[in-house]
């Protein structure tokens, strides 16, 4: 008989898993705590309008490389429609002027020198190091856990990139900036990286340009709803069943070996195997009740940096911008006097047009999403006082639609909706901890750093998704559900097989 395997969250890393399971003879069953599939990768429609919660780019729009085969195997790629940017962002300054962080390389180069003539020596090493980039695709067909003699020698043809991210991912984006002479050139690749993120190694600013150059990385049609359905597809095309509104509240376990789940309706489920594609979090510490970690495990939870938690303004605007180029983050503009939102001042406003994704607004109009890192225990404390917290969710509509009115002169009078989503909405609907939205955030530090996906003195049990795939980010998400299952079929002693549509 076949074994079963038991999936707690059914975001992208859950469907993975659930599809890879489906494809190797597992029965899997999700269950997921939300009314919908795709956990963090979401999206929320409002008076006619869909807002996007998680899709600037995603890796792996490109046939043949490595994440393309990932989303062929999961059935995105048959259905998908691609829109590819030449604009990463738009920088404008207090003259109206507006630096295009463009996907031609030569261009940006161009426009860098002209911009700062004093830094040509870094600015050619920042061009190169984006070229050399495109030379490389990311392998991604198995775990570390799993690599052979075979596989390390594989590697050593990759030495040149081995190399490249030894330089690149230990430098942050902060240390490398710094060293721009040119004050208002340093200032907009600042306001690019934003200040919570400078932190992060430079690679990944080199890398996501590189992307984008290659078109590796595209924007999906629809957004993260359109991908989560196509992947959702696939999962119940395969056989695997998922149970919504099915939230886990504690892992059974026997003799140190998961046994079972149980809901918070009291019904409890058994199985064979069991993955938990959930919040870590609440995971270890909750539904196993912190019984199996060890020194490092607590560390990570005491001691490692997270995404910041965010605010996402949505608008429904009728109007199309057609006299604003698309680009995959948006344009970034100084307001006039800085704002605050939960105790942190913004003097620039980052705004993401949709005027690329037709899907999302009736016909000739737009969705807009402005968003904002904010601070998690105030909201947290807010929230007890539901009158306050919905005040102060208008208060933060209001003044984003003033700033966009004085950058776009009449939008006021053109907004036709309007919502407001902050780290809370996340915890209620995806559990995830302190809002963080793609759980560990990777710095100079922990750049390649490896989590086991077992526990300590726990048998057939597998924690898959960001909270061990430090980074998160949908690729990374769904990468990590192929792995888990890679890592069962290698215990099983059965040979782990793909499939497409």
């Amino acid at each position: 008989m076949d074994k079963s395997i038991i999936i707690i969250g059914g975001g992208l890393t859950g469907l993975a898993a659930g599809c890879y399971g489906r494809m190797n003879g597992y029965h899997t069953s999700i269950f997921e705590m939300h009314s919908t599939a795709g956990g963090v990768c979401t999206g929320w429609k409002r008076k006619g309008y869909t807002i996007d919660g998680a899709m600037n780019w995603l890796l792996g729009t490109k046939p043949g490389t490595s994440y393309y085969r990932l989303w062929e195997e999961l059935g995105a790629t048959q259905q998908w429609q691609v829109f590819n940017h030449d604009q990463f962002v738009l920088v404008e300054d207090e003259n109206h002027k507006i630096f295009h962080m463009c996907t031609d390389i030569d261009r940006l180069e161009q426009q860098m020198l002209e911009i700062a003539p004093e830094d040509k020596a870094i600015i050619s090493e920042y061009v190169k190091a984006i070229r050399d980039c495109e030379r490389f695709d990311m392998p991604v067909d198995k775990p570390k856990e799993l690599y052979g003699l075979t596989d390390y020698i594989k590697l050593v043809k990759m030495l040149p990139f081995l190399r490249f991210v030894r330089k690149w991912g230990r430098i942050s984006a902060d240390e490398f900036l710094q060293r721009f002479k040119n004050p208002h050139l340093r200032k907009i690749l600042y306001s690019i990286s934003q200040s919570d993120f400078a932190d992060m190694p430079m690679i990944t600013m080199i890398m996501v340009l590189a992307w984008l150059r290659q078109k590796e990385v595209g924007y999906i049609i629809g957004g993260a709803l359109a991908l989560v359905s196509y992947i959702m597809q696939r999962y119940l095309g395969l056989g695997g069943q998922i149970q919504f509104n099915s939230r886990v509240e504690k892992i059974l376990v026997e003799n140190d070996k998961a046994i079972g789940v149980r809901l918070t309706d009291g019904t409890e489920h058994m199985g064979d195997i069991f993955i938990s594609a959930a919040d870590g979090r609440t995971t270890i510490f909750d539904m196993l009740g912190g019984k199996y970690i060890d020194d490092k495990i607590s560390g990570y939870y005491d001691n490692l940096k997270l995404f910041p938690p965010l605010v996402y303004v949505g608008l429904g605007i009728a109007r199309k911008f057609d006299d604003v180029s698309p680009s995959t983050a948006g344009l970034s503009f100084p307001l006039e006097e800085p704002i605050t939102i939960a105790g942190k001042e913004y003097k620039s406003l980052g705004v993401l047009l949709y005027n690329f994704d037709p899907t999302l607004a009736p016909e000739g109009k737009t969705v807009v999403k402005v968003q904002f890192d904010t601070d998690y225990d105030y909201w947290e404390e807010l929230y007890k006082e539901p009158e306050r917290y919905k005040a102060e969710k208008e208060r933060i509509a209001d003044l984003v639609v003033e700033q966009l009115d004085k950058r776009f002169p009449g939008l006021a009078g053109q907004v036709e909706m309007r919502d407001v989503a902050t780290p809370m909405t996340w915890v209620r609907y995806t559990g995830n901890w302190r809002g963080s939205y793609e759980g560990w955030m990777i710095t100079a530090k922990t750049f390649m750093m490896q989590m086991s996906k077992t526990l300590p003195g726990l048998d057939d049990f597998y924690m898959s998704g960001q909270w061990v795939n430090p980074g998160g980010g949908m690729p990374t998400a769904a990468m990590s559900g192929r792995h888990t299952i890679q890592i069962i079929c290698k215990k099983d002693k059965r040979p782990f097989v793909t499939t497409t549509p």
